[in-house]
């Protein structure tokens, strides 16, 4: 009976994600990424440590420490508070050369969650290191690579795709759950019908250079590539095409948040906060919070790091959806 509940509450969620995706695109998406996203990443990183990270060797929490840790330093050096400590050359070895590892780093981390997953043996690490060697040599210039690690699977593929295989997974046999389902995949597709003209879009100037000097638009631009509507990588506000993808984008991210504070009493993930993890939580959330709220860029850079941690801490967790999903 409190499945069905919980079902009926995400369809609600679902149909209201859907329609403010529509009448704000961009705005959606900044309030909730800044809001709702830094609280997903504290609860659900907590959560995942109680449940001991979903893999057979613990020592994997420092890998995945480390690498959340480099992954965060460009964007940390790029902040003009932080430039005046290092010389220029210091400062492009830590910025613009480091970053060029960023995608190494997320596919490096996601190969070593899958064989330690299945293995607490030390040599999954020297697998690791030598398969991520192997592709940063022979693949580090395929725009599919690049594509895939660096731009779609701490995205799309983590919002929307994996969002999709949990419900799949939670699935309780009942006509909403199916709905439900149904229409995570169906909204999107029905943006190909849909006229944004109807929705008489604008936006401030504010909201654009939000979007654009945070490079969120890089996500809308890939995509764009991707389903061929550029040839090059492309971005504006008010295409059609650009337009239906953005609010793809915020309608993904937002369910996603509010999927995961909805199925609080299914998972329980509630239960493992104790009075001291709940007050830190709480402090730490509101710390970044106020940050968004005196400079949005300063707000994602305070937020980058738990970002990417709880993106890579979940894929085991992912590993285990899907072979579970094999199963049934």
């Amino acid at each position: 009976m409190k499945e069905k509940f919980i079902d009926k509450i995400n369809l609600c969620l679902i149909l209201i994600s859907f329609i403010l995706a529509c009448l704000l695109p961009f705005e959606l998406f900044l309030i909730g990424y800044a809001v709702l996203g830094p609280l997903h990443y504290l609860t659900e990183t907590n959560w995942i440590v109680n449940k001991n990270y979903f893999v057979a060797n613990n020592y994997w929490k420092y890998i995945v420490v480390v690498g959340a840790l480099i992954y965060s330093i460009p964007y940390i050096c790029s902040l003009s508070y932080v430039k005046s400590f290092f010389a220029n050359e210091i400062l492009e070895i830590l910025t613009v050369k480091l970053s060029v590892y960023n995608n190494d780093i997320m596919f490096f981390i996601f190969i070593t969650s899958f064989l330690f997953v299945f293995t607490n043996k030390n040599k999954a690490l020297i697998i690791s290191l030598l398969v991520t060697l192997m592709f940063s040599i022979f693949a580090l210039k395929s725009d599919l690579y690049m594509l895939l690690n660096g731009v779609l699977l701490p995205t799309i593929i983590h919002v929307y795709i994996f969002t999709i295989f949990f419900m799949i997974y939670g699935f309780n046999k009942n006509k909403i759950g199916i709905v439900n389902i149904g229409l995570m995949i169906l909204l999107p597709l029905s943006l190909f019908w849909i006229d944004t003209d109807v929705f008489n879009y604008h936006f401030s100037d504010f909201v654009k250079n939000t979007y654009t000097s945070n490079s969120f638009h890089y996500l809308n631009a890939n995509l764009a590539k991707l389903f061929g509507v550029y040839k090059d990588l492309g971005f504006f506000f008010y295409e059609k095409i650009d337009l239906k993808i953005q609010i793809f984008i915020s309608f993904a991210y937002m369910y996603h948040y509010l999927n995961w504070f909805s199925k609080t009493t299914i998972i329980g993930w509630h239960k493992q906060l104790t009075k001291r993890k709940s007050i830190g939580i709480a402090l730490v959330w509101l710390t970044i919070l106020c940050c968004y709220i005196y400079n949005y860029r300063l707000g994602l850079v305070m937020s980058v790091f738990l970002s990417v941690l709880h993106v890579m801490l979940e894929f085991p967790l992912n590993m285990i959806t899907v072979k579970s999903l094999f199963k049934k």
